[in-house]
């Protein structure tokens, strides 16, 4: 019951009724006010004019009886009572009327409303109405009342004697037409109330209906259908309400679909950046990251589980200063240039916007850039030296012997052999880099290719006390590749291995893979440093010297020309090493293969 006053429809029916119930009220007193008012005015009138003409009847009359007798035949026929006083206020005369209660005349007579003394002075007093109690000897009702009528005019009954005749009438009449007039009122309300209800509800079933679906018409938007409309079935301001939801929802729905639009674009934008995004709100939290982003953050997080990124830092220090903050980070080897500038709204700082760039390439290749010309003439100046030097000592017969001519001139031989070696490496590596790579493709049988490249540094293995091993687990029998162009790298890469392991160690030879042919060359050695794993590929780089425990290193460019010729087969190469634990160098190619 409570829900329904607190709807629409339970509003508008109390509203209506309240309305109706003031209005019914108003109605009713006035209209009672004014009937009786006008009856009792007409009543009074009727009455004045009525003894009035009575006390010029008898006063004319000669016969005072019969005019008497007449008087209260008349008064009997009008329901009216009457009194005839002389001068000194005896009775000569008395009607009380057909069907007028019984009527202390006494008190009527002495009631001061009458003025009776006016009228036996000659005046003519207007009629009053004169409230008597008729109930002093009525047990049941000792209170009862009688509302009259009464008027006194003065009337002549002989020559010089001057009386006056008192009329009186019942006021029961009028309360019954007041009470029926009551009963018509409230039958006439009752009717209302009835119709008011029906019209009520009618009105409100017009109203709410709409309402209500426009009610789940909002509740399906709030869920997200944007396509749902109200019908519009009139055009009052319901429909226009309705027209005006629909055209707020489409608009809506057009607003949504730019904004996802507007949202997918972005986030396409992030997601294709190099460079990464990290947002931050006001409360210090990260709210959104692209990859290389999310890529940073885990880093961290591996190499520093126990300490908190350091955005956080660097963004208390952009909400102080409210200005922008560049700083280098390195981390997992990589040097991670972080811009942080803050978002401002409304002149008050909302959050911040970092961008991370990997400049690890780009520092690392400034300073080979650098050191390029440094190298070439380090690894140029040695054998030039030694070279020149064996050269004067030839010239300057400080060698005596001829052996010792001999072990000159191979010394010399070694050194040019060497010095040509790096310029044709050179040479090589540049043409490679250039895009100038042509390979001999031909089908080739994996396993007796593996097994030939083993026997090669067979011997060298056994020399140093190390364990050369050939592992095949892949579904690849038949390859297609450039043999010897694929040989220098697997010979580069072994070489490389059985160099920088320690006797009884291992180096193996691994073939796997079914979709890829992934071929590896793990070892048992020193591992290469953490710091150095990214840039083992370029030229001229070299890893810590102590790892070749004093053997002749080599000129820095092998794995450089490695990984030019395995991409130019279309695959790729990669590291993985861990200090005193030993390295895998794993080459993945994508061939189509045949089995035999």
């Amino acid at each position: 019951m409570d829900v329904f006053f607190r709807s629409v429809v339970g509003k508008l029916w109390m509203t209506i009724i309240a309305l109706f119930a003031l209005v019914l009220t108003i109605f009713s007193l006035l209209i009672v006010q004014s009937f009786d008012s006008f009856y009792t005015n007409r009543q009074t009138q009727n009455l004045q004019d009525l003894a009035e003409g009575l006390s010029s009847g008898l006063s004319a009359s000669d016969n005072t009886q019969g005019a008497l007798e007449m008087a209260a035949a008349f008064g009997v026929v009008h329901h009216t009572g009457m009194v005839v006083l002389d001068d000194q206020k005896n009775v000569i005369g008395k009607s009380e009327g057909k069907g007028l209660p019984s009527i202390p005349v006494d008190d009527l007579l002495a009631s001061p409303e009458l003025k009776l003394g006016e009228a036996l002075a000659g005046q003519h007093p207007a009629p009053k109405r004169i409230y008597l109690q008729v109930g002093a000897n009525d047990q049941k009702n000792p209170n009862a009342s009688l509302q009259l009528i009464a008027v006194a005019v003065p009337m002549e009954y002989s020559a010089g004697k001057h009386g006056s005749v008192v009329m009186y009438q019942a006021m029961e009449d009028f309360d019954d037409t007041v009470n029926e007039v009551r009963f018509l009122i409230f039958v006439v309300g009752v009717l209302a109330f009835v119709s008011t209800t029906v019209f009520a509800f009618f009105l409100s079933s017009r109203v709410t209906i709409p309402l209500r679906q426009m009610k789940e018409t909002a509740h399906r938007i709030a869920e997200g259908d944007f396509h749902a409309e109200i019908p519009v079935r009139t055009a009052d301001e319901t429909g226009e309400l309705a027209a005006s939801f629909n055209t707020m929802a489409a608009r809506l729905n057009q607003l949504v679909d730019a904004l996802s639009k507007e949202k997918e674009q972005l986030a396409s934008v992030l997601r294709s950046m190099v460079d990464g995004v990290v947002m931050i709100d006001a409360e210090g939290k990260i709210a959104l990251t692209n990859p290389p982003g999310e890529r940073f953050l885990r880093d961290w997080k591996f190499e520093h589980p126990d300490e908190p990124a350091p955005l956080f830092p660097i963004y208390q220090q952009v909400v102080q200063t409210g200005q922008e903050v560049t700083e280098d980070i390195p981390l997992q080897g990589r040097i991670w240039a972080l811009v942080m500038v803050p978002v401002i709204d409304r002149e008050q700082i909302r959050g911040a916007v970092a961008v991370l760039r990997d400049m690890t390439q780009e520092r690392k290749l400034d300073k080979m850039r650098n050191d390029f010309v440094a190298n070439v003439s380090h690894e140029l100046r040695t054998p030039l030296s030694m070279l020149q030097g064996y050269s004067e000592a030839i010239v300057d017969d400080i060698a005596t012997t001829p052996e010792e001519h001999k072990e000159l001139a191979q010394i010399i031989y070694d050194e040019s052999v060497r010095m040509t070696k790096l310029v044709n490496e050179l040479l090589s590596l540049a043409r490679m880099e250039a895009g100038h790579v042509e390979l001999f493709r031909e089908p080739v049988e994996l396993r007796p290719y593996l097994e030939r490249i083993q026997r090669k540094f067979t011997n060298l293995a056994r020399e140093r006390d190390i364990h050369l091993l050939l592992e095949m687990s892949t579904s690849h029998n038949v390859v297609s590749m450039d043999p010897d162009r694929m040989e220098q790298v697997l010979t580069n890469l072994i070489d490389n291995a059985l160099r920088h392991t320690p006797g009884k160690g291992s180096v193996t030879i691994r073939a796997r893979g079914d979709k890829t042919l992934l071929l590896e060359i793990s070892d048992t050695g020193s591992g290469i440093p953490q710091e150095d794993l990214p840039f083992v590929f370029e030229r001229f780089y070299k890893a810590d010297k102590a790892r070749t425990r004093g053997r002749v290193g080599g000129t820095g460019l092998g794995l450089a020309i490695a990984k030019n010729i395995v991409e130019a087969h279309g695959g790729t190469i990669g590291v993985q090493s861990k200090m005193g634990e030993g390295t895998t160098f794993t080459i993945a190619l994508m061939l189509q293969s045949k089995t035999k």
